[in-house]
Protein backbone atom coordinates (compact mmCIF):
# COMPACT_ATOMS: atom_id res chain seq x y z
CA UNK A 1 0.00 0.00 0.00
CA UNK A 2 1.27 3.44 -0.93
CA UNK A 3 1.81 6.00 1.83
CA UNK A 4 2.65 9.70 1.53
CA UNK A 5 4.44 11.56 4.32
CA UNK A 6 4.59 15.36 4.13
CA UNK A 7 7.43 17.26 5.77
CA UNK A 8 6.53 20.98 6.07
CA UNK A 9 10.13 22.20 6.12
CA UNK A 10 9.20 25.85 5.61
CA UNK A 11 5.42 25.67 5.66
CA UNK A 12 2.35 24.47 3.81
CA UNK A 13 0.15 26.14 1.22
CA UNK A 14 -2.18 24.88 -1.48
CA UNK A 15 0.21 25.51 -4.36
CA UNK A 16 3.13 23.96 -2.46
CA UNK A 17 1.07 20.83 -1.76
CA UNK A 18 0.11 20.41 -5.41
CA UNK A 19 3.68 21.09 -6.57
CA UNK A 20 5.18 18.56 -4.14
CA UNK A 21 2.84 15.79 -5.31
CA UNK A 22 3.49 16.50 -8.98
CA UNK A 23 7.22 16.54 -8.28
CA UNK A 24 6.80 13.17 -6.53
CA UNK A 25 5.30 11.61 -9.65
CA UNK A 26 1.68 12.68 -10.18
CA UNK A 27 1.07 13.54 -13.84
CA UNK A 28 0.30 17.26 -14.32
CA UNK A 29 -1.57 16.40 -17.53
CA UNK A 30 -3.87 13.98 -15.69
CA UNK A 31 -4.35 16.50 -12.88
CA UNK A 32 -5.39 19.14 -15.42
CA UNK A 33 -7.70 16.68 -17.20
CA UNK A 34 -9.52 15.93 -13.95
CA UNK A 35 -9.73 19.63 -13.04
CA UNK A 36 -11.41 20.44 -16.35
CA UNK A 37 -14.44 18.52 -15.09
CA UNK A 38 -15.07 21.42 -12.71
CA UNK A 39 -16.03 23.60 -15.69
CA UNK A 40 -13.89 26.42 -14.29
CA UNK A 41 -11.61 28.20 -16.80
CA UNK A 42 -7.93 27.86 -15.85
CA UNK A 43 -4.47 26.97 -17.10
CA UNK A 44 -2.10 25.04 -14.85
CA UNK A 45 1.64 25.28 -15.47
CA UNK A 46 4.73 24.07 -13.63
CA UNK A 47 8.22 25.50 -13.42
CA UNK A 48 11.46 24.24 -11.93
CA UNK A 49 12.84 26.11 -8.94
CA UNK A 50 15.90 25.94 -6.72
CA UNK A 51 15.67 26.68 -3.00
CA UNK A 52 18.91 26.64 -1.01
CA UNK A 53 20.42 24.38 -3.66
CA UNK A 54 17.52 21.91 -3.63
CA UNK A 55 15.68 21.30 -6.91
CA UNK A 56 11.95 21.85 -6.47
CA UNK A 57 8.78 22.60 -8.40
CA UNK A 58 6.38 25.54 -8.43
CA UNK A 59 2.90 25.59 -9.91
CA UNK A 60 1.07 28.57 -11.36
CA UNK A 61 -2.62 28.94 -12.15
CA UNK A 62 -3.80 31.40 -14.78
CA UNK A 63 -7.47 32.23 -15.24
CA UNK A 64 -9.70 35.06 -16.46
CA UNK A 65 -10.34 37.89 -14.01
CA UNK A 66 -13.35 37.17 -11.84
CA UNK A 67 -14.98 38.73 -8.80
CA UNK A 68 -17.21 35.84 -7.73
CA UNK A 69 -17.19 34.89 -4.05
CA UNK A 70 -18.32 31.28 -3.68
CA UNK A 71 -19.94 29.89 -0.55
CA UNK A 72 -19.29 26.41 0.84
CA UNK A 73 -22.59 25.06 -0.48
CA UNK A 74 -21.74 26.16 -4.04
CA UNK A 75 -18.26 24.67 -3.91
CA UNK A 76 -19.54 21.38 -2.46
CA UNK A 77 -22.11 20.99 -5.26
CA UNK A 78 -19.42 21.87 -7.81
CA UNK A 79 -17.17 19.12 -6.47
CA UNK A 80 -19.85 16.48 -6.03
CA UNK A 81 -21.05 16.94 -9.62
CA UNK A 82 -17.60 16.94 -11.20
CA UNK A 83 -17.06 13.18 -11.27
CA UNK A 84 -13.54 13.42 -9.88
CA UNK A 85 -11.53 10.18 -9.75
CA UNK A 86 -11.24 7.92 -6.70
CA UNK A 87 -11.29 9.64 -3.32
CA UNK A 88 -10.39 13.07 -4.72
CA UNK A 89 -13.91 14.46 -4.39
CA UNK A 90 -14.35 13.31 -0.78
CA UNK A 91 -10.97 14.69 0.26
CA UNK A 92 -11.60 18.02 -1.45
CA UNK A 93 -15.04 18.40 0.13
CA UNK A 94 -13.52 17.58 3.53
CA UNK A 95 -10.83 20.24 3.05
CA UNK A 96 -13.40 22.90 2.18
CA UNK A 97 -15.68 21.72 5.01
CA UNK A 98 -12.89 22.25 7.52
CA UNK A 99 -12.30 25.71 6.09
CA UNK A 100 -16.00 26.54 6.26
CA UNK A 101 -16.21 25.44 9.90
CA UNK A 102 -13.11 27.51 10.71
CA UNK A 103 -14.32 30.63 8.90
CA UNK A 104 -17.73 30.22 10.50
CA UNK A 105 -16.15 30.12 13.96
CA UNK A 106 -14.05 33.22 13.23
CA UNK A 107 -16.92 35.30 11.81
CA UNK A 108 -19.85 33.85 13.75
CA UNK A 109 -21.53 32.45 10.63
CA UNK A 110 -23.13 29.07 9.92
CA UNK A 111 -20.56 26.99 7.96
CA UNK A 112 -23.11 26.38 5.20
CA UNK A 113 -23.40 30.14 4.70
CA UNK A 114 -19.68 30.93 4.77
CA UNK A 115 -18.58 32.87 1.69
CA UNK A 116 -14.98 32.27 0.69
CA UNK A 117 -12.91 35.12 -0.68
CA UNK A 118 -9.30 34.10 -1.32
CA UNK A 119 -10.19 30.41 -0.96
CA UNK A 120 -13.17 30.75 -3.31
CA UNK A 121 -10.97 32.05 -6.12
CA UNK A 122 -10.19 29.82 -9.07
CA UNK A 123 -6.50 29.41 -8.18
CA UNK A 124 -7.36 28.20 -4.67
CA UNK A 125 -9.97 25.77 -5.99
CA UNK A 126 -7.40 24.41 -8.44
CA UNK A 127 -4.80 24.09 -5.65
CA UNK A 128 -7.17 22.19 -3.34
CA UNK A 129 -8.82 19.93 -5.90
CA UNK A 130 -5.58 19.43 -7.84
CA UNK A 131 -3.80 18.30 -4.67
CA UNK A 132 -6.56 15.78 -3.94
CA UNK A 133 -6.47 14.47 -7.52
CA UNK A 134 -2.66 14.22 -7.43
CA UNK A 135 -2.81 12.24 -4.18
CA UNK A 136 -5.28 9.88 -5.84
CA UNK A 137 -3.04 9.52 -8.91
CA UNK A 138 -0.21 8.41 -6.60
CA UNK A 139 -2.64 5.78 -5.24
CA UNK A 140 -2.01 6.96 -1.69
CA UNK A 141 -3.96 4.83 0.77
CA UNK A 142 -2.70 6.73 3.81
CA UNK A 143 -1.07 10.07 4.63
CA UNK A 144 0.93 11.50 7.51
CA UNK A 145 2.32 14.99 8.00
CA UNK A 146 4.69 16.63 10.44
CA UNK A 147 3.45 19.45 12.71
CA UNK A 148 2.78 22.56 10.63
CA UNK A 149 5.01 25.60 11.33
CA UNK A 150 3.39 28.81 12.56
CA UNK A 151 4.98 32.15 11.67
CA UNK A 152 4.44 35.56 13.23
CA UNK A 153 3.62 39.11 12.15
CA UNK A 154 0.77 40.46 10.01
CA UNK A 155 -0.71 39.31 6.70
CA UNK A 156 -3.02 41.21 4.35
CA UNK A 157 -6.32 39.49 3.51
CA UNK A 158 -9.72 40.32 1.99
CA UNK A 159 -10.96 41.54 5.40
CA UNK A 160 -7.86 43.70 5.99
CA UNK A 161 -4.65 43.08 7.92
CA UNK A 162 -4.73 39.96 10.11
CA UNK A 163 -2.34 38.54 12.70
CA UNK A 164 -0.13 35.60 11.79
CA UNK A 165 -1.03 32.79 12.10
CA UNK A 166 -4.34 33.76 10.52
CA UNK A 167 -7.45 33.21 12.66
CA UNK A 168 -8.86 30.70 10.16
CA UNK A 169 -5.58 28.76 10.14
CA UNK A 170 -5.68 28.38 13.92
CA UNK A 171 -9.33 27.30 13.84
CA UNK A 172 -8.58 24.65 11.20
CA UNK A 173 -5.77 23.33 13.41
CA UNK A 174 -7.67 23.51 16.71
CA UNK A 175 -6.89 20.30 18.59
CA UNK A 176 -3.85 19.54 16.39
CA UNK A 177 -0.17 19.65 17.23
CA UNK A 178 1.65 22.63 15.63
CA UNK A 179 5.24 23.94 15.58
CA UNK A 180 5.89 27.58 16.55
CA UNK A 181 8.68 29.48 14.76
CA UNK A 182 10.06 33.01 14.74
CA UNK A 183 9.62 33.38 10.96
CA UNK A 184 8.23 36.93 10.46
CA UNK A 185 5.59 35.99 7.89
CA UNK A 186 2.80 33.53 7.17
CA UNK A 187 4.25 30.05 6.73
CA UNK A 188 1.09 27.93 6.80
CA UNK A 189 -1.97 29.23 4.95
CA UNK A 190 -5.59 28.31 5.70
CA UNK A 191 -5.67 26.33 2.45
CA UNK A 192 -2.49 24.42 3.30
CA UNK A 193 -3.74 23.72 6.83
CA UNK A 194 -7.13 22.48 5.62
CA UNK A 195 -5.57 20.16 3.04
CA UNK A 196 -3.20 18.58 5.55
CA UNK A 197 -5.95 18.29 8.17
CA UNK A 198 -8.25 16.65 5.62
CA UNK A 199 -5.52 14.22 4.53
CA UNK A 200 -4.50 13.22 8.07
CA UNK A 201 -7.66 13.74 10.10
CA UNK A 202 -5.88 16.53 11.99
CA UNK A 203 -3.26 14.22 13.54
CA UNK A 204 0.26 15.54 12.85
CA UNK A 205 3.45 13.65 13.65
CA UNK A 206 7.07 13.65 12.50
CA UNK A 207 7.11 9.86 12.73
CA UNK A 208 6.36 8.34 9.34
CA UNK A 209 5.55 4.61 9.32
CA UNK A 210 8.22 2.15 8.13
CA UNK A 211 8.13 2.04 4.33
CA UNK A 212 10.20 1.43 1.23
CA UNK A 213 11.01 4.77 -0.37
CA UNK A 214 9.59 5.18 -3.89
CA UNK A 215 9.87 8.88 -4.71
CA UNK A 216 10.37 12.34 -3.22
CA UNK A 217 8.96 15.66 -4.39
CA UNK A 218 9.66 19.22 -3.26
CA UNK A 219 7.05 21.95 -3.60
CA UNK A 220 8.45 25.48 -3.42
CA UNK A 221 6.69 28.55 -2.07
CA UNK A 222 7.19 31.95 -3.68
CA UNK A 223 8.27 33.88 -0.59
CA UNK A 224 11.85 33.78 0.64
CA UNK A 225 11.96 32.77 4.30
CA UNK A 226 14.60 33.99 6.73
CA UNK A 227 14.86 30.93 8.96
CA UNK A 228 14.12 27.90 6.76
CA UNK A 229 13.95 26.92 3.09
CA UNK A 230 10.41 27.55 1.85
CA UNK A 231 9.78 23.93 0.90
CA UNK A 232 7.14 21.26 1.45
CA UNK A 233 8.51 17.76 0.91
CA UNK A 234 6.31 14.82 -0.10
CA UNK A 235 7.85 11.39 0.54
CA UNK A 236 6.09 8.50 -1.21
CA UNK A 237 6.68 4.93 -0.08
CA UNK A 238 5.35 1.41 0.08
CA UNK A 239 4.33 0.39 3.59
CA UNK A 240 6.27 -2.52 5.04
CA UNK A 241 4.61 -5.88 5.53
CA UNK A 242 2.90 -8.34 3.19
CA UNK A 243 1.23 -6.72 0.20
CA UNK A 244 -2.35 -5.81 0.94
CA UNK A 245 -2.21 -6.07 4.75
CA UNK A 246 -4.90 -3.88 6.32
CA UNK A 247 -6.69 -3.42 9.62
CA UNK A 248 -10.45 -3.92 9.87
CA UNK A 249 -12.18 -1.49 12.24
CA UNK A 250 -15.67 -2.39 13.50
CA UNK A 251 -18.14 -0.76 15.89
CA UNK A 252 -21.76 -1.66 16.65
CA UNK A 253 -24.02 1.40 16.88
CA UNK A 254 -27.70 1.32 17.84
CA UNK A 255 -28.38 4.95 18.78
CA UNK A 256 -27.41 6.98 15.71
CA UNK A 257 -29.51 8.07 12.74
CA UNK A 258 -28.88 6.95 9.19
CA UNK A 259 -27.71 10.45 8.32
CA UNK A 260 -25.07 10.39 11.06
CA UNK A 261 -23.83 6.93 10.08
CA UNK A 262 -23.76 7.80 6.38
CA UNK A 263 -21.78 10.94 7.15
CA UNK A 264 -19.37 8.88 9.28
CA UNK A 265 -18.66 6.56 6.35
CA UNK A 266 -17.97 9.55 4.08
CA UNK A 267 -15.68 11.11 6.70
CA UNK A 268 -13.70 7.87 7.09
CA UNK A 269 -13.23 7.61 3.32
CA UNK A 270 -12.20 11.25 3.07
CA UNK A 271 -9.71 10.75 5.92
CA UNK A 272 -7.91 7.99 4.00
CA UNK A 273 -9.72 4.69 4.63
CA UNK A 274 -9.47 2.56 1.45
CA UNK A 275 -13.02 1.35 2.10
CA UNK A 276 -15.83 1.88 4.61
CA UNK A 277 -19.40 0.61 4.81
CA UNK A 278 -22.42 -0.17 7.01
CA UNK A 279 -23.88 -3.60 7.81
CA UNK A 280 -27.35 -4.07 9.37
CA UNK A 281 -27.22 -6.27 12.49
CA UNK A 282 -29.49 -7.40 15.34
CA UNK A 283 -28.13 -6.84 18.85
CA UNK A 284 -29.28 -8.24 22.20
CA UNK A 285 -32.99 -8.00 23.02
CA UNK A 286 -33.70 -7.86 19.30
CA UNK A 287 -32.52 -4.28 18.84
CA UNK A 288 -31.84 -3.31 15.25
CA UNK A 289 -28.46 -1.65 14.77
CA UNK A 290 -25.65 -1.10 12.31
CA UNK A 291 -22.06 -2.25 12.28
CA UNK A 292 -19.76 0.51 11.03
CA UNK A 293 -16.79 -1.03 9.22
CA UNK A 294 -13.64 0.42 7.71
CA UNK A 295 -10.53 -1.04 6.13
CA UNK A 296 -7.54 1.12 7.03
CA UNK A 297 -3.78 1.09 6.69
CA UNK A 298 -1.84 -0.20 9.68
CA UNK A 299 -0.36 3.27 10.18
CA UNK A 300 -3.86 4.79 10.33
CA UNK A 301 -5.40 2.37 12.84
CA UNK A 302 -5.44 4.58 15.93
CA UNK A 303 -6.19 7.83 14.09
CA UNK A 304 -9.19 6.44 12.19
CA UNK A 305 -10.46 4.39 15.15
CA UNK A 306 -10.68 7.64 17.12
CA UNK A 307 -12.32 9.32 14.14
CA UNK A 308 -14.92 6.54 13.97
CA UNK A 309 -15.73 6.98 17.67
CA UNK A 310 -16.05 10.76 17.37
CA UNK A 311 -18.32 10.55 14.34
CA UNK A 312 -20.65 7.80 15.64
CA UNK A 313 -20.53 8.10 19.43
CA UNK A 314 -19.28 4.51 19.72
CA UNK A 315 -17.46 3.90 23.01
CA UNK A 316 -15.09 1.34 21.54
CA UNK A 317 -13.78 0.03 18.23
CA UNK A 318 -12.67 -3.52 17.48
CA UNK A 319 -9.69 -3.98 15.19
CA UNK A 320 -8.20 -7.05 13.55
CA UNK A 321 -5.60 -7.64 10.88
CA UNK A 322 -6.76 -8.80 7.47
CA UNK A 323 -4.84 -9.75 4.36
CA UNK A 324 -5.84 -9.40 0.75
CA UNK A 325 -4.50 -10.17 -2.69
CA UNK A 326 -4.60 -7.07 -4.86
CA UNK A 327 -4.25 -6.46 -8.57
CA UNK A 328 -2.25 -3.57 -9.94
CA UNK A 329 -4.64 -0.67 -10.49
CA UNK A 330 -4.34 2.59 -12.36
CA UNK A 331 -6.63 5.32 -13.67
CA UNK A 332 -6.47 6.74 -17.19
CA UNK A 333 -8.57 9.21 -19.16
CA UNK A 334 -9.69 8.50 -22.74
CA UNK A 335 -10.93 10.96 -25.36
CA UNK A 336 -14.28 10.12 -26.97
CA UNK A 337 -15.86 12.02 -29.88
CA UNK A 338 -18.27 13.61 -27.39
CA UNK A 339 -16.11 14.12 -24.30
CA UNK A 340 -13.57 12.65 -21.90
CA UNK A 341 -14.12 9.59 -19.70
CA UNK A 342 -12.07 8.14 -16.88
CA UNK A 343 -11.27 4.43 -17.03
CA UNK A 344 -10.06 2.20 -14.20
CA UNK A 345 -7.59 -0.50 -15.26
CA UNK A 346 -6.84 -3.69 -13.33
CA UNK A 347 -3.80 -5.81 -14.26
CA UNK A 348 -2.34 -9.16 -13.23
CA UNK A 349 1.10 -10.28 -14.38
CA UNK A 350 1.27 -7.36 -16.79
CA UNK A 351 -2.04 -8.15 -18.51
CA UNK A 352 -5.12 -5.95 -18.22
CA UNK A 353 -8.10 -7.99 -17.11
CA UNK A 354 -10.47 -5.23 -15.94
CA UNK A 355 -11.21 -2.18 -18.07
CA UNK A 356 -13.95 -0.33 -16.20
CA UNK A 357 -15.21 3.10 -17.32
CA UNK A 358 -15.89 5.46 -14.42
CA UNK A 359 -19.64 5.50 -13.88
CA UNK A 360 -19.88 9.21 -13.03
CA UNK A 361 -18.12 10.22 -16.25
CA UNK A 362 -20.04 7.76 -18.40
CA UNK A 363 -23.40 8.74 -16.91
CA UNK A 364 -22.67 12.42 -17.50
CA UNK A 365 -21.75 11.78 -21.14
CA UNK A 366 -24.85 9.63 -21.63
CA UNK A 367 -27.00 12.45 -20.23
CA UNK A 368 -25.32 15.09 -22.40
CA UNK A 369 -25.48 13.11 -25.65
CA UNK A 370 -28.64 11.05 -25.22
CA UNK A 371 -26.65 7.87 -25.85
CA UNK A 372 -27.36 4.68 -23.88
CA UNK A 373 -25.01 4.25 -20.94
CA UNK A 374 -23.91 0.86 -22.28
CA UNK A 375 -22.84 2.50 -25.55
CA UNK A 376 -20.71 5.03 -23.68
CA UNK A 377 -19.13 2.16 -21.71
CA UNK A 378 -18.37 0.34 -24.96
CA UNK A 379 -16.90 3.44 -26.62
CA UNK A 380 -14.66 4.11 -23.62
CA UNK A 381 -13.36 0.54 -23.64
CA UNK A 382 -12.68 0.68 -27.37
CA UNK A 383 -10.92 4.04 -26.98
CA UNK A 384 -8.63 2.50 -24.38
CA UNK A 385 -7.96 -0.44 -26.70
CA UNK A 386 -9.65 -3.19 -24.74
CA UNK A 387 -9.65 -6.60 -26.42
CA UNK A 388 -12.75 -8.82 -26.52
CA UNK A 389 -12.79 -11.21 -23.61
CA UNK A 390 -11.64 -8.71 -21.04
CA UNK A 391 -14.02 -8.34 -18.17
CA UNK A 392 -16.57 -5.63 -18.98
CA UNK A 393 -19.74 -6.24 -17.03
CA UNK A 394 -18.98 -3.74 -14.29
CA UNK A 395 -17.94 -0.11 -14.24
CA UNK A 396 -15.77 1.75 -11.80
CA UNK A 397 -17.34 4.29 -9.44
Amino acid sequence: MTHVHFQPVGGAAGDMTLASLIAAGASPEEVSAALRRLDVPFELSTEKAEVNGVGALRVAVRHPEEHAHRDFRTIRVLLENAGLPGRASGRAVEAFRRLAVAEGAVHGVDPEEVTFHEVGAVDSIVDVVGSCVALDLLDASSVTCGPLPMGTGVVRAAHGDLPVPGPATLEVLRGSRVRWTEEPRETTTPTGASLMAAFTGGHFTDAAPPMTLLSVGYGAGRARLERAPNLLRAVVGELEGPTGDLVLLEANVDDATGEILGAAVEKLLAAGAPDAWLEPIVMKRGRGAYKVCALVAVADRERLARRLMRETGALGVRHSGVGRTVAERRNVTVDLPYGRCGVKIGSLDGEDFVVAPEYVDAARLAEETGLPLLEVYSDARVAYGARPGRRQERAGG
